[in-house]
């Protein structure tokens, strides 16, 4: 059942229903992305935003972008006159631009908003330096005043099932009989769902590895890691738990490349199997190989296969298997500069 906000006034020792007005109802949906940019704390923690309004060219406009303590980019979308499923759809597409953006581009559209450098204003609002943080270390609060069951399957499919790090904040305006107003909010995916990813924490290597050890990978899983000789190593939560790697590009920015599954849940495999993600894109900006030939010699391990937001995905069934991949990424990586 769709999540859905009632408000009862006490009067004269009696409950009065109060009627609530969705924001797309009422005159309040023009203010409420106001409302965030004056209050972040309307959506359960402190953001700073950090561009509003952002016109993304093929995508659509961002309603806000916002920086959390950790250094996490937050999308935050207003549902507006979308319907649930496409309000939904249409953060994933803001998602997945960030995910392939620069920091330097994210950077330029924060200092145009801010009227000021980010890394000062991030020192000013949270009063401690901004730490390193990349395009693609983000997530999305999606903005409604109630969203149908469909949608609610969705977020809540893609948060626990995948570790898609979304999540659905509700609004409700009401007025009192008195002529008081009321802004009402609650959550969708619960706290201990998304608590551990709002406060930046992450699993341990001691964690991941433990986890392999009980899907019968970790040998496997310890030959994939070979890979952070060349490329930096994160644990992080996306999909249950993986081992994900960073490259430079030519000029300076990061971009993610290469991720382990340790957790199985991106796509269910044997126990014993382990899945891989390569973001060939990624890994021909920082190599400077073809994206069509880091294909055709990746797809000669293992056949491809797409899963969740991960469009190439080798399944990998041994260790030699494993050692014959770490090599190929290693000989991508020392690949001449074109």
């Amino acid at each position: 059942m769709a999540t859905q906000i009632k408000v009862w006034e006490i009067k004269q020792g009696k409950l009065v229903a109060v009627p609530d007005a969705a924001l797309g109802d009422s005159h309040r949906e023009a203010e409420i992305e106001g409302w965030i940019c004056e209050t972040p704390e309307l959506l359960g923690e402190d953001l700073l935003v950090i561009s509003r309004q952002l016109d993304i060219p093929s995508v659509g406009r961002l309603d806000l972008l916002c920086m959390d303590a950790t250094g996490k980019l937050v999308i935050v979308e207003l549902k507006r006159d979308l319907s649930p499923r496409e309000a939904v759809a249409q953060a994933l597409d803001y998602a997945s631009w960030l995910d392939s953006a620069s920091e330097d581009d994210v950077s330029a559209y924060a200092s145009a908003y801010l009227k000021r450098d980010l890394s000062e204003a991030f020192e000013d609002h949270f009063q401690t330096k901004p730490p390193d943080w990349v395009c693609q270390n983000h997530r999305i609060i999606l903005v409604a005043a109630r969203l149908d069951s469909s949608a609610e399957r969705i977020v809540n499919y893609l948060a626990e099932r995948y570790g898609v790090e979304i999540n659905a904040v509700f609004v409700t305006y009401s007025k009192l009989t008195d002529g008081k107003e009321l802004v009402i909010r609650s959550v969708l995916v619960p706290e201990d769902i998304a608590g551990v990813r709002r406060t930046g924490k992450r699993p341990t290597e001691g964690a991941l590895m433990a986890m392999a050890s009980d899907r019968g990978t970790a040998p496997i899983v310890e030959v994939c890691r070979q890979v952070r000789s060349i490329w930096g190593e994160e644990p992080q939560n996306t999909s249950g738990g993986s081992f994900r790697y960073w490259g430079v590009r030519p000029d300076g920015g990061g971009k993610m490349v290469f991720g382990i599954n340790v957790s199985g849940r991106l796509a269910n495999p044997p126990v014993g199997e382990l899945d891989v993600w390569i973001r060939t894109d990624g890994l021909a900006e920082v190599t400077g190989v073809p994206e069509v030939s880091i294909t055709q010699r990746l797809s000669k391990i293992s056949s491809p296969f797409s899963a969740g937001a991960m469009s190439f995905v080798i399944r990998i069934k041994s260790k030699e298997e494993a050692e014959q991949l770490v090599d190929e990424l290693k000989s991508l990586a020392a690949a001449p500069p074109k």
